[in-house]
């Protein structure tokens, strides 16, 4: 970070790196004396249409229902956006578990019914950004299955509410209560989009499955297991375009390879 990005922050006492990214780097640091995180952008590098200024009007907007780190600060003309660091740990390493899935049921629920009237940007239209991205004939057949399957659920379950869209064990943080962080995925969704991405990411168990769905509020006798497996497979899908467009922008880890690999064959693409 260089010194005119100091000179644009009146407050930022100091910082340290946490994570150089592809399109935005990650930075500890205190801002008015508050512990806080600040993430500078790169969006001439994006192929996810990121916007830090959606997400930024996203959490002042929802800032109430307390799931969202405190938005602090964003300048437009260096994409910097701080927000207040986010204490607690991550649910994998919490010995209760089951009290931790319920939490983030509960979570899912105020996120879900929340009214984002001012929002109009959708999943598809992330969806539609990530297609430009696939450029040989493979890449493009893996986009129109995950594109046709998204949209077949759109119009069968076509009642739109804001999803995180990125519910994977790195983003949610509990102490006191549960809160999710990395919000620039966020955008309108089906709610079983994000029920999906969590079983998914979380690896539960059936029996945590039906937990799960049940502190959300869905009685066993009205889930709809093959409209969830449904939304798994698409979660799987954009998991997929998500690593072969990381493919083209840098060496991808081992690990990542791999679940590129076990994708594929999964979804027979």
């Amino acid at each position: 970070m260089t010194h005119d990005f100091f000179d644009c922050i009146d407050g930022l006492e100091s910082f340290s790196i946490i994570k150089d990214g592809l399109y935005k780097d990650t930075y500890r640091c205190l801002y008015k004396g508050r512990r806080a995180i600040l993430s500078h952008y790169q969006i001439d590098i994006n192929p996810f249409n990121i916007d830090p200024k959606r997400e930024f009007n996203l959490l002042s907007s929802i800032e109430q229902i307390k799931l969202t780190p405190e938005p602090l600060f964003y300048d437009e003309e260096f994409k910097i956006m701080i927000v207040t660091e986010v204490e607690g740990e991550h649910i994998l390493q919490s010995t209760n578990r089951k009290s931790l899935l319920s939490s983030l049921a509960k979570s899912l629920i105020s996120l879900h019914s929340y009214p984002v009237d001012d929002l109009d940007y959708a999943f598809h239209d992330s969806l539609i950004a990530y297609g430009r991205q696939m450029e040989n004939e493979d890449e493009k057949s893996v986009f129109k299955a995950a594109i046709e399957l998204h949209d077949s659920l759109s119009d069968e379950h076509g009642k739109y509410c804001l999803c995180h869209n990125d519910l994977h064990p790195e983003n949610v943080l509990c102490s006191d209560q549960i809160q999710f962080i990395d919000w620039e995925y966020a955008s309108l969704n089906l709610p079983y989009f994000d029920l999906a991405y969590a079983i998914e990411h979380f690896e539960m168990s059936e029996s945590e499955i039906l937990y799960f769905l049940s502190e959300y509020g869905l009685a066993t006798q009205d889930i709809d297991i093959e409209t969830l497996e449904q939304f798994g497979k698409l979660s799987k899908y954009v998991t997929l375009i998500w690593l072969l467009i990381l493919n083209k922008c840098y060496t991808i880890k081992p690990s990542e390879t791999k679940l590129m690999t076990s994708l594929k064959t999964e979804l027979n693409v």
